[in-house]
């Protein structure tokens, strides 16, 4: 029952997504990104009360919301200068929230991870799809990264013996770990010809393995922070797929994973 949840939202989901990401305008892209980052940091803060953590919920909200506003607005530069701005703020408001000095430090590490887990991470959309190709860019991202998610996961259920991290996510494999690196790979070498026509093969497989690589760390990071706050998913809002973080957790790293191997990997004008 819950795989064909999962089947049914994601057939429903696709098709409207899929168009948003080709022809939205930049302002309503951004709209996106704030409204995912809005319920992302929702589940973050209550996640944390379930281990009866607080934050600086105001502060960490406006920093997370500034940062891809700033990065469509400056682009790069200025996503670097907001985060720090965002850092000193977040220092300020933590040394007269606190309540007790024992507070202070758990109460700004925590408040400093939501702001770079969930704002800055998703910020790189915003770069990427201001990018020449950021609309084909998008797509093929989120392409590698859910064709690589659900072969790890029909891999991991039939092939999976060796554990990768059972005390994070019992239910993770190498076997699984390593379909998602070929699921990923493939679907890049695949989608970018049709895509990303102005990349050659070995950047195809570079991006994809890169990509396949960190979307992995990103889960592992979503589910260390749900075991640690002792859930299995962090909300109810997607069926057969938990939460908005359950759902956006590969891309946090993924997406600055392609931003910058694009810097690194092409010249300014061919981005």
């Amino acid at each position: 029952m819950e795989q064909v949840k999962r089947i049914a939202s994601a057939l429903i989901l696709l098709p409207p997504l899929v168009f948003f990401l080709l022809h939205a305008s930049p302002v309503f892209f951004l709209l996106l990104v704030l409204i995912v980052i809005g319920l992302s940091l929702r589940e973050y803060f209550h996640l944390l009360q379930h281990v009866h953590l607080s934050v600086c919920t105001y502060v960490t909200c406006l920093a997370a919301f500034a940062l891809p506003i700033m990065a469509h607005l400056g682009e790069a530069r200025w996503l670097s200068i907001t985060l720090f701005l965002s850092m000193v703020a977040l220092t300020i408001s933590a040394m007269l929230i606190a309540s007790h000095a024992a507070h202070f430090f758990p109460m700004l590490v925590y408040s400093v991870f939501g702001v770079l887990f969930i704002g800055w991470t998703l910020s790189h959309l915003i770069l990427l799809r201001l990018l020449p190709a950021g609309p084909w860019y998008m797509l093929f991202l989120c392409a590698v990264v859910w064709v690589g998610d659900s072969v790890a996961m029909y891999v991991g259920k039939s092939l999976g013996h060796y554990k990768m991290a059972p005390a994070i996510s019992p239910g993770k494999t190498w076997e699984g770990a390593i379909g998602c690196i070929i699921g990923g790979v493939c679907t890049a070498v695949v989608s970018a010809g049709f895509w990303l026509p102005h990349l050659v093969l070995w950047q195809w497989i570079v991006l994809g393995l890169c990509i396949s690589l960190a979307a992995q760390l990103s889960d592992l990071a979503e589910s260390m922070l749900k075991r640690y706050a002792g859930v299995k998913d962090s909300g109810g809002l997607i069926p057969g797929h938990g939460g908005m973080l359950d759902r956006i957790d590969s891309l946090l790293f993924a997406a600055p994973t392609l931003v910058y191997a694009l810097y690194v990997l092409l010249p300014a004008p061919s981005l």
